[in-house]
């Protein structure tokens, strides 16, 4: 039979994970710190200004891991609403590159896109978890959630960015009960979208869409209001290419062909590969990297460290690095098993989606299966506002595990 006992143990496990990756990531910040080239050698002060995050991460990690489960609650909205307030502002700040992600204040760069993040999974999951509202009225309003500043940040413009909002709503859909099948009819017009490009596709989804609403015995007038969005977002694909800023264009066609502009466009590809590609089996040695201290890998400190490591450490380095992921993920699916919570439930699977799709698409990136968009490596890439982000989430976790009220063993 089992028995019902209270948990109140911190999961040391996660917080060990978390902490090797840090560690991971600020020694491969240092390495990308230091080019060497003869006798010459420059180190940048990326390594110690990232050491300083860490310490106030550790804080604000120690912090949530404390505080009252209502605050966690009561702070859901306004933190939202704080969030869409910076990310307006952002917008009308002065960039000298027409990019504006970043708030500045002295020598600290802040970017809201980061912080906004982990409200949206707080206030989404509040909503979706509330009872009393009917599955349309959580969809409707959690969407509106989620919309507002997916736009915002793709006006920045940062189409990566964009996207993780969008990525971590359909996972936080399912863990709230919403059948697949509704959350199918919420993707196909981004299906749409996409095969709008390709006319025998875009016929033969429509086709296969029609055909579902028919197993599914949808009444003619919704089955209409479907077929006619699903059309009609086909329709304006080109025109939605169009409105992409010209540099994501470029790097869409760079991606299917680095080779179109191999000194422009597709530059940061081919020596993202070059440098993973001839790090071999054990890599050419710490600080040893020959594409990074001559500088021909481009952000070297950040989105693409993981060229650094790959060059400099190899398939054993990159394999240990996986790895570690992979055990954090394990974890928090573990954690997220336990979970008894629906607003919780919620909560962690949107944190786990958003790492999880943060580590594909930077490493994705970096080895040339996806095009460049500009996305962190979680706990490993240079920047307090990931950094301190990605911390608090992962404080969320350990702090609902902690403080489940029962558990079964």
């Amino acid at each position: 039979m089992k028995q019902i006992k209270k948990s109140q143990n911190i999961d040391w496990i996660i917080i060990i994970i978390a902490l090797a990756l840090i560690i991971f990531g600020n020694i491969a910040i240092y390495s990308a710190s230091v080019h060497t080239f003869g006798a010459k050698e420059s180190v940048s002060n990326y390594y110690i200004k990232q050491m300083i995050w860490i310490a106030i991460s550790a804080l604000i990690f120690l912090t949530i891991l404390y505080l009252p489960d209502i605050f966690i609650e009561i702070i859901a909205f306004p933190g939202y609403l704080i969030s869409i307030f910076l990310l307006l502002l952002v917008l009308f700040l002065p960039s000298p590159d027409g990019v504006h992600r970043w708030i500045r204040l002295g020598g600290i760069n802040f970017q809201p896109s980061e912080l906004a993040k982990i409200f949206v999974i707080l206030f989404s999951a509040k909503i979706l978890a509330k009872e009393k509202l009917s599955d349309l009225t959580k969809i409707i309003i959690s969407f509106i959630i989620v919309l507002i500043p997916s736009l915002l940040v793709l006006r920045e413009p940062d189409l990566g960015g964009s996207l993780i909002f969008l990525v971590i709503y359909l996972p936080m859909l399912y863990l709230a009960n919403i059948s697949l099948f509704t959350i199918f009819l919420l993707v196909s017009p981004l299906i749409s979208l996409v095969v709008g490009f390709f006319p025998v596709i875009w016929i033969i989804f429509d086709i296969v869409l029609i055909v579902i609403l028919i197993i599914k015995n949808i009444d003619i007038l919704r089955a209409g209001v479907v077929v006619g969005i699903n059309a009609f977002v086909s329709f304006v694909a080109p025109y939605f290419w169009n409105s992409l800023r010209a540099y994501q264009q470029e790097r869409i066609l760079t991606f299917l062909n680095p080779a179109k502009d191999m000194l422009g466009s597709g530059y940061q590809i081919i020596q993202a590969k070059i440098a993973v590609g001839s790090g071999g089996i054990f890599g050419k040695g710490f600080l040893e990297g020959t594409q990074k201290n001559l500088e021909f890998l481009p952000a070297q400190h950040t989105d693409f460290i993981f060229s650094v490591i790959g060059e400099e450490l190899g398939f054993v380095g990159c394999s240990i690095l996986i790895i570690l992921f992979i055990l954090l993920f394990y974890r928090i699916i573990k954690i997220l098993k336990k979970t008894r919570v629906i607003s919780n439930k919620v909560i962690i699977v949107g944190i786990l989606t958003y790492l999880v799709f943060q580590v594909f698409v930077n490493i994705g990136m970096n080895i040339g299966i996806i095009p460049v968009v500009g996305i962190p490596l979680p706990f490993i890439s240079y920047g307090g506002s990931n950094l301190i982000v990605n911390t608090a989430a992962l404080a969320l976790i350990v702090k609902f595990e902690k403080e489940r009220s029962f558990i079964y063993s």
